[in-house]
């Protein structure tokens, strides 16, 4: 392949049936240290997702310190939600980035937390420009998500003035929708990083809670990637219910 293949994975939950135990949660970072350790032979990267859907779970900073100990050598990038964070927990958690020697950063709002108070006081374009303006962009690249189609450019404006290094899609189903995208950000210099689902049984229920339609894709989703990826140069695939189907996926996208 011409292109570089990414896999997002998401760290372990903290609670267990409403109650944290420190050996379920040690198991099941053996387990997905296991499972990052298997897929990284078959992708270009590794991206660690933060707290996603609001749930409390395993830092991935801590996570990157430990495949590095573990002797990954493929880049690593992790995602910054900011709806749990001010601006110095934001400067604290890059920095830990750039200490961990992460790749990239992610930033994104995310979803409301299940728990605690809700506080959203830094949005992730404006982030985008002060950790750029604190000079943060010289030792780390920032990325921005971006929705999967332009349904209002008025809206995407400030997005493309932050001039993150890429803009990461939330996942796709048109080839035409992406296009649209890498056409609006190329004038900027922003590359384009479109996140895939693999459209598996198990990974039904995911897109229908996102509003995924991937009827365009599931018979030849192979060749769906590779006119993505030879577009853009990257991909992010993800397979949020089933480890194996994402893995299977990724063999098979290297057979071809």
């Amino acid at each position: 392949m011409k292109f570089k293949v990414i896999y997002e994975m998401n760290p372990p939950k903290v609670l267990h049936n409403n109650q944290f135990e420190n050996g379920v949660v040690r198991k099941n970072i053996d387990l997905f240290l296991t499972r990052v350790n298997k897929i990284s032979e078959y992708v270009d990267g590794i991206h660690l997702t933060d707290n996603v859907l609001g749930s409390p779970r395993v830092s991935s900073l801590k996570l990157v310190s430990l495949l590095k100990q573990m002797g990954i050598s493929k880049p690593i990038s992790c995602t910054c939600r900011l709806y749990d964070r001010n601006l110095i927990s934001i400067f604290q958690f890059v920095t830990e980035a750039i200490l961990s020697e992460v790749y990239s950063i992610l930033i994104l709002r995310g979803d409301d937390p299940i728990m605690g108070n809700k506080f959203f006081n830094v949005i992730p374009t404006n982030a985008v420009k002060i950790l750029s303006e604190y000079n943060f962009d010289s030792y780390i690249k920032l990325d921005l998500s971006f929705p999967s189609k332009i349904d209002n450019r008025a809206k995407i404006k400030n997005k493309l003035k932050a001039r993150p290094r890429a803009f990461v899609t939330q996942s796709i189903s048109s080839i035409d929708s992406l296009e649209d995208i890498v056409k609006a950000s190329a004038p900027y210099g922003i590359d384009v990083i479109p996140c895939i689902m693999c459209p598996s049984k198990r990974n039904e229920i995911s897109a229908q809670n996102i509003g995924l339609d991937w009827s365009t894709y599931k018979d030849e989703p192979e060749n769906f990637i590779h006119e993505a990826g030879n577009l853009t140069n990257k991909v992010l695939l993800c397979s949020p219910n089933s480890f194996d189907d994402g893995l299977n996926f990724v063999k098979k996208l290297k057979t071809i």
